[in-house]
């Protein structure tokens, strides 16, 4: 019995190495590599713009050489602009517009204030995020008030000669934005 015991007592110490090894059994692991195409990213900018030559007054009437501003009056100028873009998605998320810079500041100018800008995307007005391509026009207008502070005769000329605003630049940016995929 006693070599029976020694037998016994030998397997159960055997098996007990091997399921005290279980945890450093091994696995194979392996790897590879992959190659896709390429990622390229778009782009987004104005390929060209054009300003009307003409202010024209709030009524619809072009202003002319001749005419003249009165405190009160607001003129708008349309300029167009042209988007050259690449990118899916590509969308307009916004357009502002600084103040304007005049050849000459004087009375009249200090009382000139620029308004809320509108636009439209192809001649409608889009809702925001307005989707774009390539060769699509916005329309920006950009509106300027004569109302200043006050309006008062410091902005008028009083030796005959009136005084200009002459528009040197104003500037207009655009926004890119995403949008969303057609579900």
């Amino acid at each position: 019995m006693e070599r029976l015991t020694k037998a016994a007592l030998a397997t159960g110490g055997a098996a007990l190495l091997l399921l005290g090894g279980a945890g450093t059994l091994a696995y194979w692991t392996a790897e590879g590599t992959a190659e896709g195409p390429d990622i390229v990213s778009g782009s987004f900018s104005l390929s060209s713009s054009s300003c009307e030559d003409t202010w024209t007054l709030d009524d619809g009437t072009p202003l002319t050489g001749g005419s003249a501003l009165v405190p009160g009056d607001t003129v708008t100028l349309e300029c167009v602009y042209t988007i050259a873009g690449e990118g899916q998605h590509l969308a307009l998320g916004d357009v502002t517009v600084s103040a304007p810079t005049w050849e000459t500041e004087n009375a009249f100018t200090a009382e000139l204030t620029l308004t809320d800008p509108s636009f439209t995307v192809n001649g409608t007005e889009p809702a925001l995020p307005a989707p774009i391509a390539t060769g699509d026009t916005v329309e920006v207008l950009l509106g300027v008030n004569f109302d200043g502070p006050g309006a008062t005769n410091a902005s008028q000329s009083t030796t005959g000669a009136e005084l200009i605003a002459a528009l040197d630049t104003v500037t207009v940016t655009m926004t890119q934005a995403h949008a969303e995929a057609a579900g």
